[in-house]
Formats: structure tokens, sequence, C-alpha cells
């Protein structure tokens, strides 16, 4: 039964899952690279590590949210990392958002050395991370899955298993591709609205009922129209997970040809400035070649 975790990486994402498996009652030690982002925990009571070497010892679940794959090589791999501290019998979670191929070498790396490792990225954004509502992919050795399944439980509405190490990797990838499509189609679609004089809260009330709805286009229309572009998932990740798509998706010779016109107009909008804005902000590009601002009409 696992009793102790650490938990590495207290950014947006994890720093609301460590905070719901403090609240779970688990023994919780934490490590960030920005030690400032640690404090809140350690008011808290609990400990604070000086390295990842540090923050893995003894601990029955190692538990990591990374902002990206060079995050992870230097967390797991590089001086004072990870697999510098970690020992046989214990369990690595991975939860960051990363190439498949960087599961399995992280894999490869911790089975020399006795680990057990899930890939177990997330789907869901800020509110969902600090609710324990999000929705969990986890892939690896069922046994293990069963073993950490009522540790994620705590962080996530649901929890899929995927079968073999890097699968869960591959299915965040899948996921995150049609995140930007739907995304690039709400702007898209919001600028024409707006171009063709509708009323924008009129279209909202459509694309709240109609068979193309989902909690994606309506939270982030409704936001847009507001034009609260406050983050909960930054634009220049989407852009960086967009790139990690696209590599995936060469590797197995499937195409992606939509995927290509978001990037380009993720990567304009964050060359307008706006990359730590919330990724709907990419409809930012779209209005300035329509020479509109989309927003909602004040009530009269």
């Amino acid at each position: 039964m696992t009793k102790t975790i650490s938990y590495l990486g207290l950014g947006t994402m994890g720093s609301g899952m460590a905070s719901n498996l403090l609240k779970a009652g688990y023994e919780l030690t934490v490590w960030n690279r920005n030690a400032e982002k640690c404090e809140p925990f350690r008011r808290k009571g609990a400990p604070v590590a000086d390295t990842p070497a540090d923050a893995v010892r003894d601990v029955d679940v190692v538990m990591y949210s990374l902002s990206n794959d060079q995050a992870a090589e230097e967390v797991v791999f590089g001086t004072n990392g990870i697999l510098s501290g970690i020992k046989e019998g214990q369990i690595a979670t991975d939860m960051s958002t990363v190439l498949p191929a960087t599961s399995l070498r992280e894999q490869e790396a911790y089975a020399k050395r006795g680990v057990d490792f899930l890939d177990a990225p997330v789907f869901g954004s800020k509110n969902e991370s600090a609710n324990g509502k999000l929705w969990i992919m986890a892939a690896g050795n069922k046994a293990v899955f069963e073993k950490v399944k009522p540790v994620l439980e705590h962080l996530g509405q649901t929890v899929h298993y995927f079968g073999k190490n890097g699968n869960a990797a591959a299915m965040k990838l899948v996921g995150n591709l049609i995140v930007a499509l739907e995304m690039e189609a709400l702007a898209e679609g919001l600028v024409l609205a707006q171009k063709a004089g509708l009323d924008l809260n009129t279209v909202m009330e459509v694309i709240k009922v109609a068979d193309f709805r989902s909690p994606l286009l309506v939270s982030n229309g409704q936001n847009i129209l507001k034009r609260n572009f406050s983050s909960s998932f930054a634009l220049k990740l989407m852009l960086k997970d967009a790139g990690l798509i696209e590599r995936f998706a060469k590797s197995l010779e499937s195409p992606i040809p939509a995927l290509r016109v978001v990037e380009k107009n993720l990567a304009a909008t964050v060359a307008l400035g706006f990359g730590n804005e919330n990724a709907s902000a990419l409809i930012r590009a779209l209005e300035k070649q329509a020479g509109v601002e989309v927003k909602a009409r004040s009530a009269s």
C-alpha cells in the first residue's frame, strides 16, 4: 500500500496534483526547480528536497509533471537527477506531456535499476488539477498500474489503462491534436461570425446545444467573448505540444495537414507576444488578419 510519495514539478498542473495528494493523507515530499513554489507545501508540513535525487529517496512512489522533454531529460537523467537517488522496488510515474520515445527511454533506464515505471499524462488544465478532476491515462505493467491506481484516483475523475509503456504518452498526443483542431475551429468560427455581423452571445447559445458542442468549445468561447485570456493552458505550451505531435506523426508516417495550419497560427500569436495567455488566444492572429476583435456586445 502506498503511503509515501514524492512529487517533482510544481507548475500549474503539478501544484494542484501535489495538493490533492496532501489532502488525501499521503506523506509527501516535494521538489521544484524554482524553490519558491515549494513554500506553500513546506507550510503544510511537506518536506522540501534540494535535488530530484534527494526527493525520491525512500518513498513508495515518485511522481512528476514537467514542462517538456528537455526538462524530463534534466530531472530524470541529469546530475543529481531522479536516477541518482531512486532504488529497486520503487515506482516512478511520469505525468508530463512528452514523446512516447521519451517515456520508453525512461522505462528502460528505470528497469536497469529494478524500478517500475508508468507513463501517466493527463487531460485537463488548472481547475481540473486543483479539484482532482483530471482525466488520466496510464501505461506500463498492469500489476504496477493497479498499485498506483488508488493514488491516481485522488487526482482524476477517470483513470484509463493503455497497456504497454509509451501508449499513454501516445494517447496524450492524439488528444492534444484533437484539442488543437477544436481550438482552431472555434477561433475561425467566431471570427467569421463577427465578420458576418452575428450576435455572438446567440452564436454561443447555439454552440452550447448543437450536435458539435463540447465543454472545450463552450468554456473557451465564453471566455473569448469576455476577452478573458487568463491562462489555464498557456498558448506557448500548445505550440510546444504541436511540435511533439508533428514529430510523432512523422515517425509513423501519419498525415496531419490540419495541425500544420494550427501550428502556423499558434506561432503567429506567440510572435505577437501572447504566448503566456491561454491557448484560446490563438484567435488573436486571426483577428489581426480579419481586422476585427471578437467580443460580446454590451447589453443595451
